[in-house]
């Protein structure tokens, strides 16, 4: 299932976010309010430490009764309360957290929302961003509205314009716009958020399509 808030990580899927990117109606800053289950403060810190999906990471550290989750592309922090030994929620329970032992009894993974799947790693490597400068004619190439489709079959659009630093996408479900610089003549992105976007053209350089966070594919409407 895909949340509208970009961030955040998934309508689509840009609101994934997410954690993709993370987002919902997550309440910031202060630690998760016991309710179902309890967890001892020792348990809780196995759950500690950095997970990675795709180039983008989380932060998972135990607080008090639960976890704190930061987001490492915008610092944003969401507490999560127990409700079995390893899953856990946001205050407003709609944002789950679906942990994985390993046959050691150690953490391996995270699924969030149901859908985003991140792997526990020791190593945190922020994603280097190289920029390139196009020309005005190829970012004009790429604009327009493209289209896909939900999970509920209804139709969600993307406005996509050119800029002088790179391109503006806008999302038509909350009117959401966000900045990407080139990092190829096909490839952007957007560094507050770890949100790829890649181009596929046509014989005559114009755009036919674009695919977002490497897996949800927008096809560009015909003018």
């Amino acid at each position: 299932m895909r949340r509208k808030n970009m961030l955040l990580l998934a309508v689509p899927v840009f609101c994934c976010f997410m954690m993709r990117p993370v987002g919902g109606k997550a309440n910031v800053a202060a630690p998760g309010r016991l309710t179902d289950t309890v967890i001892s403060p020792g348990d809780l810190k196995s759950f500690e430490g950095y997970y990675k999906m795709d180039d983008s990471y989380i932060h998972i550290t135990a607080a008090t009764n639960g976890l704190v989750l930061e987001q490492m592309w915008d610092n944003r922090k969401i507490s999560f309360s127990p409700r079995t030994g390893l899953e856990f929620t946001n205050d407003d329970g709609n944002f789950p957290l679906k942990f994985t032992k390993g046959p050691d009894g150690s953490i391996t993974q995270v699924l969030a929302f149901d859908r985003d799947l991140w792997i526990k790693t020791k190593e945190y490597k922020p994603l280097v961003i190289k920029e390139v400068q196009l020309k005005a004619s190829e970012l004009k190439a790429l604009e327009g509205k493209y289209t896909m489709q939900t999970d509920r079959g209804e139709e969600a659009f993307l406005l996509i314009r050119a800029t002088d630093k790179g391109l503006i996408l806008k999302q038509g479900w909350d009117n959401q716009e966000i900045p990407f610089v080139a990092t190829s003549d096909v490839d952007f992105y957007c560094k507050e958020r770890q949100f790829p976007l890649k181009f596929t053209k046509d014989k005559d350089g114009n755009a036919t399509q674009v695919l977002a966070f490497k897996r949800d594919l927008w096809k560009k409407v015909k003018e």
